[in-house]
């Protein structure tokens, strides 16, 4: 299901979301309305992000007070981007006492890309794998989430933001190339599955399908002697 039921919306819905190349934002309001941003940036989530959430709000006439819900992408994706948007989103709703609804990362891609049929959505890990999971014609998953190498990914339809590589990398299939969720798209989800849980969001938790790069440095320390301080 790609529409909400606005039936039972009654006050305005914000999604937003810098878990891949970029930042969206968008806003719901109950007559069905919707008004939307898409910025592409690779390194400069933390500074667009929030004046990005203001632009949208201000063009909808929607004051952070009048809001009833907050949707963000629980991952997977970029571990610096995620933890931006699902952290402002943890914040927002609880300054304004109001429900955070958590979606996929990748079922909101395959909702963006538009497609009535099935298909596997592959995203940019920017390692030697891919972010990938299969989708049926209903919009369900038909699968878990995987990472693959591009050699193990074969499917009659790839939707997401991997296209460039894949293509080099020589995956055939039809690509239908979407860089970053649709936010109204991901305001309609979050706010179906908000309705679903019976008006109760879950605490959205981050989707590593991985760990971080973190290692310990293997160069050597300056001691301190401190008994001379």
């Amino acid at each position: 299901m790609r529409r909400a039921r606005l039936s039972d919306l009654t006050k305005p819905v914000l999604a937003f979301d810098s878990v891949l190349g970029g930042c969206v934002a968008a806003v719901l309001l109950p007559d069905g309305r919707s008004f939307a941003r898409e910025l592409m940036t690779d390194r400069e989530q933390a500074a667009k992000l929030m004046p990005m959430v203001q632009d949208v709000m201000k063009e909808a006439g929607v004051e952070f007070s009048d809001l009833g819900l907050i949707v963000t992408s629980t991952g997977p994706g970029s571990f610096t981007g995620l933890r931006i948007s699902l952290s402002a989103a943890r914040a927002m709703g609880l300054a304004l006492d109001i429900p955070v609804q958590g979606i996929s990362t990748l079922e909101a891609m395959f909702a963006s890309c538009d497609t009535d049929g099935e298909a596997l959505v592959v995203l940019e890990s920017k390692r030697t794998d891919f972010y990938v999971q299969a989708f049926d014609g209903q919009g369900k998953a038909a699968g878990e989430p995987a990472c693959l190498l591009s050699g193990d990914i074969k499917a009659k339809t790839i939707c997401g933001d991997a296209a460039d590589r894949l293509k080099e990398e020589g995956v055939l299939a039809d690509f239908i190339e979407r860089r970053l969720p649709d936010p109204t798209v991901m305001a309609h989800l979050g706010w179906n599955k908000f309705v679903q849980n019976g008006f109760v969001s879950i605490k959205p938790e981050p989707f590593y399908m991985r760990e971080a790069d973190v290692s310990i440095s293997t160069k050597s320390q300056r001691e301190i002697n401190i008994s001379n301080l």
